[in-house]
């Protein structure tokens, strides 16, 4: 009995930790204020979020120029849980919250923009958003600051006259309060009454936003898009936000259903982990506002029109009674379609360097160094950067001096929250002569839809001197055995020979041998058991979607349908990243998804799905002028071929694994 409590008691053991593995972590970064004047000083907070307890590492802030940093301090970890009855089930729900707060002062003008932070939790980094700060005479000492009305604030710590940081204590946002303060608001709030509070919730002079909508306020909850513009360029950026007001008590919210966006190139600004609620009065009714996503959309073609669908949430709501909160309810709410008017763009003053760009750019061509040795390899780097979409931008053709060998070509594209984003060019070149060499001037022209206008840029021409090298030095050919640089042949080592351990009593090494058989037994059954689990996520019919997808792909690209083809193959490469990261439902980025691959995959697979995964997306999201141009520059045939062969090695893979 006591070995069977033993096995059990590892057992329990193993289960409760393994929730703690898969504790899902947030890391983000905010500001107090993010414009100021020379000399004003701003609180920078990094907060770390789980639904787990968690290990982390203190952030540390990169350098900017700048900007100096004053001082820091540990906001400390607040954790909170909460329970909720759902259908007769009790359902609870777990949240840790860890805060880094640093105190900041610019030194100069002009805009600058605070990386992302790199913060290790629990082994892994975590990276979170980048901000930008805005620094002139007009804003100093908070003459016009990011929200109207609000004053400077400053982190836990520092002093001044400061803001109660909102730190979430449970997925909805709201502050723990004594239940009969609560219900004293609540009475407030349905009868009008003012209580003479002090500052609303995230707005520091008490002063609650006020805006006319065209909704009906006689809706305790609705879901509204709020987009920045409705007539817009072929390309150029729309920001979209989506948020819930509600006059009832929610107690639990589905994402029933995310717009389609049929016709636009999506990047993802935010989308909120949990709804964090301040108050704004609307066509003269006070709501409950949060934010539940936000997206940076790009119109790919001037058809006309282009519709932003509707966002479909499903809420479980208790409404406002004269003796507190109603019964729980069912609620469900979609946003209102939204109508954009896409222009196409003009073709007086277009150029032959202009690829599709829409926004406003600079271009640079640079290397480490001016002078490098002849048959050594090194690089070239082009970098686009600026306000729009420059994943959408693609290398031009350039013509490179004789004597110089083109060996590779890598790109890096990311695409920040503010609305900047940048891609750059990395190509490995190898010098086979000695002397002078230039690379010549690349010309870049954008549309910039402020300006209505194509705007041309040039780079600087480089002048590069190649210094004698050794010929056949360059970078060797795949499978090469390297000999040692002494040049000596290798010599076999002699196998050293352990001394053999003195035998063990029979009396002690009988029960040795049944608890090592028993604990082998009992890991075995273990990994059977984790790996049945995983299983039950998947689809039996897993490899007959593959295949499902793949004519779908054939049939497109046989009619030449390229926009349909491309959706389906990214769609895809979804689910078989989602396969090989056991998280084959899933809304996550496709760059935070491949993090969660294995090294042993990673090896197998990571560079020819990021290839693809960019291709198809340019082929079935890019604007016209750029899809064009892609497929001059790579036939689509070929690209459907390797992900074809990508498909069959990891559907192998998963059935080497069932078996």
């Amino acid at each position: 009995m006591r070995k069977i409590g033993n096995w059990i008691s590892t057992l329990l053991v193993l289960l409760f930790i393994c929730p703690v593995w898969a504790a899902n972590i947030t890391v983000t970064s905010t500001v107090d204020r993010n414009q100021m004047g020379i000399g004003d000083s701003f609180g920078l907070t990094v907060t770390v979020q789980g639904d787990e307890d968690f290990e982390v590492d203190a952030p540390q802030l990169p350098h900017v120029a700048g900007l100096e940093l004053i001082n820091t301090s540990l906001g400390g970890r607040q954790s909170s849980s909460s329970m909720s009855i759902i259908n007769g089930r009790a359902q609870f729900q777990k949240q840790v919250v860890q805060t880094y707060h640093f105190l900041m002062s610019p030194q100069k003008e002009g805009s600058f923009l605070i990386p992302a932070i790199e913060v290790l939790v629990n082994g892994k980094v975590y990276h979170t958003n980048s901000i930008k700060i805005d620094v002139a005479e007009e804003y100093r000492n908070g003459q016009a600051t990011g929200s109207a009305g609000a004053e400077p604030r400053f982190p836990p710590g520092y002093g001044g006259s400061g803001v109660a940081e909102d730190i979430p204590t449970n997925p909805f946002g709201q502050d723990v309060e004594d239940l009969f303060d609560q219900l004293l608001r609540q009475q407030q709030r349905m009868f009008g009454g003012g209580g003479g509070g002090g500052a609303q919730r995230g707005n520091p002079s008490g002063q609650i936003p006020s805006r006319q909508l065209n909704v009906d306020t006689n809706e305790v909850f609705f879901v509204y898009l709020d987009v920045d513009k409705t007539e817009v360029y072929e390309g150029e950026q729309i920001t979209a936000n989506w948020y819930i007001y509600t006059r009832a008590n929610i107690e639990a919210l589905d994402r029933v259903k995310f717009p389609d966006l049929k016709g636009f190139w999506k990047e993802i600004i935010e989308e909120v982990p949990s709804l964090q609620f301040s108050e704004e009065i609307v066509n003269g009714v006070r709501y409950r506002k949060a934010l539940l996503a936000s997206h940076a959309l790009f119109p790919i073609n001037a058809s006309g029109v282009s519709v932003i669908d509707e966002f479909r949430v499903k809420a479980k709501v208790r409404l406002p009674t004269q003796f507190g909160w109603g019964q729980p309810t069912d609620i469900n709410r979609a946003s209102r379609r939204v109508q954009i008017k896409v222009l196409p763009l003009p073709t007086e003053g277009r150029t032959q360097s202009f690829s599709g760009a829409v926004g406003q750019y600079r271009v640079s061509l640079r290397t480490e160094g001016v002078s490098f040795p002849a048959h050594q390899p090194f690089s070239i780097k082009v970098r686009y950067e600026g306000i729009g979409n420059a994943k959408l931008i693609d290398l031009p053709t350039i013509n490179w001096p004789a004597g110089l060998e083109v060996y590779d070509t890598k790109s890096d594209a990311k695409f920040f929250r503010e609305g900047n984003s940048y891609k750059e060019f990395e190509v490995l070149v190898i010098p086979r002569r000695e002397g002078e060499m230039k690379i010549p001037s690349l010309e870049f022209t954008y549309f910039d839809p402020q300006k209505k206008q194509y705007v041309s840029e040039a780079t600087s021409e480089l002048n590069l001197m190649i210094t004698k090298g050794v010929a056949g030095a360059g970078i060797p050919s795949s499978g090469t055995l390297q000999s040692n640089t002494d040049g000596s042949e290798y010599k076999a080592q002699a196998i050293l020979e352990l001394p053999k351990a003195q035998a063990f009593s029979s009396s002690l090494a009988r029960p040795l041998v049944y608890a090592l058989a028993t604990l082998t037994g009992l890991v075995v059954m273990l990994i059977e058991f984790f790996r049945r689990l995983r299983g039950l996520g998947k689809a039996p019919d897993w490899t007959e979607k593959v295949s499902q997808k793949l004519k779908l792909i054939d049939q497109y690209a046989s009619t030449n349908d390229h926009r349909r083809l491309g959706s389906e193959s990214v769609n895809l490469i979804y689910m078989l990243v989602g396969y090989l990261t056991g998280q084959e439902k899933t809304d996550r980025e496709f760059h935070l998804l491949i993090d969660d691959i294995s090294v042993q995959d990673q090896k197998l697979y990571l560079s020819r799905v990021t290839q693809l995964f960019d291709y198809f997306q340019l082929v079935g999201f890019s604007p016209e002028e750029i899809l064009k141009d892609t497929l001059n520059r790579t036939p689509v045939a070929e690209q459907v071929k390797a992900l074809k062969i990508l498909a069959k090695e990891i559907v192998a893979k998963s059935s080497k694994e069932d078996r």
